[in-house]
Formats: C-alpha cells, structure tokens, sequence
C-alpha cells in the first residue's frame, strides 16, 4: 500500500527538490475548499511527504479559520519528492497513510501546488468538467399511474438528449476515482442556508471507461413508493423518485411528498438544487434529512423551471473542490 501510495503521489514529473542536510523542518500549508472535520464522523487530515518512494509522517494538521496550517517536523528527509494529504479515519491506528488521499503536489523549489488529480482520482486523471446531463421524470409509478404522472419528483442521471453533450451517447461520464471515494447524488433544498435540506439520491461509481452505467447503491430509492425499491428498479442509471413515503421513514421538517423539484422561493429563484459529491467510500449511518455531505462538491446546480424530460446541463465548480499550497522549509 504505502509503496502504491508513494507510485501515485510522484506522479507528474520527475525529480523533486534537490537535496538538503537533513533536519528540523516546518510544512507551510494554506488550503482552501476545504473545512473542519468531525473527528467522530470523519477523521482528521495528516500530511505527509514522499521521499524515495517512502511515506514519511509529517503530521496532524490542525487548520485554521483562513485554511491554513502549520505542521513542525522533527526531521525532514534530504529530498522530498511530493506532498501528500489525506483524510484519516476515525479511530485509525495503521501509522500509515489512509487510501482516503485528499490533496498531492510535487515540491519544486520548496514548495507544492496541491490538488485532488492523481489523489482523490486514479492515476492523472482530472475531475470532467463537461460531464453530462440530469433530469427530471418519474419511474417508479408508472406501472401504476402511467406516464407522465409526478414527473418533476424525481432526478435521473443519464443523457436524456445526447447530442446536446460531448459523448454524444446515453452515458454521463465522471473521472475514475480512487477505491477509497465514491460519488453521491442529492437533491437540496435551499443549497447554501444553514438549514438547508440534503435528500441522497444514491452512491454510484463508473466503469473503467468512466461512464456512469450502473444503478446507485438504493435503486428507485426508498421514498418511490415501492417497498422493493433497492431491487425493484431496472433503469441503469443512478437517480431517485421522491413519492411516497410506504416504509414511514421520518422526514425533514417541511418536507412533503411527492416533491416539486422545480418548486420556487420567495424571490422566484429555484429552491432545489441537484448536486454531485465525492465522499468516502463507506458508510456513515446518517438518519434521512441529518445526512451532510462530504466537502468535495464539484457538480452543483439549480433545478430550474424547464420541463419534466427536458435536459439540464451538469455544471462543474471549481470553487467546491480542494486545492492548495505547501511550503517546505
């Protein structure tokens, strides 16, 4: 693992910083898009530098208000090829890295620019930045109320009109992402507001070609309204229909079934935003409405008025995922 660890973070050029007397060291580090972390729920981030090919501790980062953090080192290697941060489990014993990689940047000149590609990702892939299209329709009650019925209370993640996109297929595709990350779909009300409701619409991962192919981990999702929901589905796309509510599941406050996704506010701006996020790969026991996403939110966007079938575009935000800076000295 450590030796896998050490093969991924080198990547993007050869050498690293030329040698220096080993010693006492200080790593400068100033991110941004990134926050606090529940040490109960989440872990904690580390640092730490690759040198050789090894994976040496650098240490607990403890951020601060402005993304910045400063991590002493009792004794630096003599040549530091990159820098590496991760996300540590809760609990976490192993004295090495966590496959949970956040950040990674190759020193040149003392210092890093970190980002999430070759990290959070496989390989050097980047993040896509025209991924595809979402949109709304119902499929779970058509047997019962045909189609359309309910149509603007569900989400599906496919390339309903595929010439509108890069692939010009059924498929969205999204960058292969390291083992340890996954992504997941959610509807939001009131995106950004501190009271702001996020509804899962599933975990779902690509193929190696990078299409998203396959359903998400909770089918039609439990608030379709069939009791079989994770088996009932066959559509091979991730996405969720937001009907009923037959397994009397505790809904958020103000929360009401079926869903207008392309309800208004008070402005007559859209209330409900879609959005993509990129959380590790296991599973936090999170109650229905209670679920928070992980800080990786690279896909977010407003539902709209268009009509139920219509495409909507998937848009990435630079702004919602990490990078940052690293300074050795």
């Amino acid at each position: 693992m450590l030796a896998a660890l050490a093969a991924a973070a080198c990547g993007g050029g050869g050498g690293g910083d030329a040698p220096t007397a080993p010693g006492p060291a200080v790593l400068a580090l100033t991110l941004a898009g990134v926050g606090p972390l529940d040490p109960a729920r989440e872990g904690h981030y580390a640092a730490w530098l690759i040198a050789g090919g090894d994976v040496r501790p650098a240490g607990r980062v403890q951020l601060g208000a402005d993304g910045s953090a400063t991590v002493p080192i009792a004794e630096r290697p003599a040549r530091v090829d990159s820098v590496l941060v991760t996300v540590e489990p809760p609990g976490d014993a192993d004295p090495g890295p966590s496959a949970q990689r956040l950040l990674v940047g190759a020193l040149r000149g003392g210092r890093a620019t970190l980002g999430v590609t070759g990290a959070l990702t496989r390989g050097a892939l980047p993040l896509q930045e025209r991924p595809g299209q979402f949109t709304l329709f119902t499929t779970s009650n058509n047997a019962r109320l045909g189609y359309p019925s309910y149509e603007e209370a569900g989400v599906w993640l496919f390339n309903i009109v595929p010439n509108e996109t890069p692939q010009r297929d059924t498929w969205v595709r999204l960058a292969q992402l390291a083992p340890a990350w996954t992504y997941e779909g959610w509807v939001v009300r009131d995106l950004g507001a501190s009271n702001a409701v996020w509804l899962s619409y599933g975990k779902f991962v690509t193929d190696d070609g990078g299409a998203v192919a396959e359903k998400d981990d909770d089918g039609w999702g439990p608030l379709s309204g069939i009791p079989d929901y994770l088996t009932a589905g066959i559509d091979n796309f991730p996405g969720s229909d937001f009907l009923a509510n037959p397994l009397g599941l505790p809904l958020p406050a103000g929360v009401t079934l079926p869903l207008d996704l392309r309800e208004r506010d008070a402005a007559g701006g859209s209330r409900w935003s879609h959005v993509i996020t990129i959380e590790p790969a296991t599973e936090r026991g999170e109650a229905m409405g209670a679920a928070r996403p992980f800080l990786v939110r690279p896909y977010r966007d407003p539902f709209g008025d268009a009509g139920a079938g219509r495409p909507r575009a998937i848009t990435y935000r630079p702004d919602g995922v990490p990078h940052g800076t690293a300074e050795l000295r």
